[in-house]
């Protein structure tokens, strides 16, 4: 029999199995009073925690089947183009501004090399910069998910001024949930982004 100790998420998955009630589901946490948190408490109900799967499913799209890879391929996406890395943006969004600092190849960030993670801290930087520049811009957010495609994604979220229900953590949930802004207002900021980026 395989010592648990030698398996710390084992050993995790038994103390949250713990914690879970006769269905499987925790308790709603804390978040759910946070004032940031974009659901009412009542009625909601987490869902129910399954087994483990390991080995993890491979989740990796191929690079035909990437949006990435077809958003690096649109000129109007591009906001920057460096030696390992771009800044792209999404067709639309619902918030001030959004760039992805991804790969310019089909790779994750356990790829990289020196020079590379190099260049992704210098372009977080630089990125969150351009849109905390834009007007209207209360504070910006940046995480990194890759959502199992295989391709690195650092994602730059841009938060519009005085809007304080979006502060933090669940900022992209509330972005999912409201209504894209004009196409032409993103294009304008694209191009001011751009700008930016272009300047050394």
């Amino acid at each position: 029999m395989t010592d648990p100790a030698a398996d710390p998420a084992a050993v995790w998955r038994g103390r949250v199995q713990d914690h879970l009630d006769a269905a499987g589901r925790p308790p709603v946490g804390a978040m759910a009073d946070w004032d940031v948190f974009p659901f009412e408490r009542d009625g909601l109900t987490p869902k129910a925690m399954g087994e483990r799967v390991v080995p993890e499913p491979d989740r990796a799209r191929t690079p035909e089947e990437c949006g990435t890879c077809k958003a690096l391929a649109r000129d109007e996406l591009v906001l920057h183009t460096g030696a390992r890395l771009a800044v792209i943006r999404p067709g639309g969004t619902s918030l001030m501004f959004v760039a992805n600092i991804v790969a310019r190849d089909h790779e994750r960030l356990d790829d990289l090399d020196e020079a590379a993670d190099e260049e992704l801290g210098r372009l977080v930087a630089r990125t969150y910069r351009a849109l905390r520049a834009l007007p209207g811009v209360g504070n910006v957010q940046v995480s990194k998910w890759e959502n199992g495609g295989g391709h690195l994604s650092v994602n730059v979220l841009a938060r519009p001024l005085g809007v304080l229900e979006l502060r933090g953590s669940n900022l992209p949930i509330w972005a999912d949930m409201l209504p894209d802004i004009p196409q032409a207002e993103y294009d304008r900021r694209a191009g001011l982004v751009r700008a930016a980026l272009a300047v050394r």
